[in-house]
């Protein structure tokens, strides 16, 4: 079975080191405007030849339709280089997914509690639930989906819902500091009133690019 998150980051290293044997062998100078025309040209190429899973292809023309409008503002390099950094974070030595256990999800909640959020664990998400956080930033996980979302050992089994309501960015950086990877749902309407909905993928490996912690660097192009 093919892992959205191996397949990605394969691609992705794929592409900057072939741009920078490219570079290395002159075909393509070290200026921004030639390296937005190699990753452009590249990412179409990788489609038509289908050199990775199907499981990527979504993605690959996210990046082919943002490469063809933009062009050098695409940012596809800085996109690559960040995207390999944070893959490269929650990925094992081999770059294989790593499980996610219940420790990481209570040291999120600990550090989101002690940035005064109400975080809420020990009430049932049914069909919509309206949950009172007076001005607070708030998070609500479903105790019964908790339990049987991980196995005995504390490692998750099952995707897992979380509720925010709040600067999103900041639940998005706890949890990644924790190796944790989030991936949006919505971002107001859901179950719960005024909340939006992440998941919490077993391994961290769901079908589509997670939420990463905002880069400066690539911000600020």
């Amino acid at each position: 079975m093919v892992l959205f998150s191996q397949e990605i980051y394969k691609l992705i290293n794929s592409a900057l080191s072939e741009l920078t044997a490219s570079q290395a062998s002159r075909r393509t100078p070290h200026n921004p405007l030639s390296e937005a025309h190699y990753l452009g040209a590249w990412v179409t190429t990788a489609m038509k030849k289908k050199r990775f899973d199907s499981i990527v292809q979504a993605t690959l023309k996210g990046w082919q339709r943002q490469a063809r409008s933009l062009g050098q503002n695409a940012g596809l390099k800085d996109q690559f280089i960040y995207l390999e950094k944070c893959y490269s974070q929650v990925l094992d030595a081999d770059k294989q997914v790593q499980p996610v256990n219940i420790e990481q999800l209570n040291k999120l909640y600990s550090a989101l509690s002690n940035e005064q959020w109400m975080v809420t664990t020990d009430l049932e998400v049914g069909d919509k639930l309206n949950r009172h956080s007076g001005g607070k930033e708030s998070l609500i996980v479903c105790a019964e989906k908790t339990s049987s979302s991980f196995d005995e050992q504390g490692v998750l089994i099952k995707p897992l819902s979380l509720y925010v309501r709040g600067n999103q960015q900041t639940i998005i950086n706890f949890a990644f500091a924790q190796d944790l990877l989030l991936y949006k749902i919505t971002d107001y309407k859901s179950k719960v009133k005024y909340h939006g909905e992440f998941i919490v993928y077993p391994n961290n490996d769901g079908t589509s690019l997670p939420e990463f912690p905002v880069d400066q660097s690539v911000e600020e192009q």
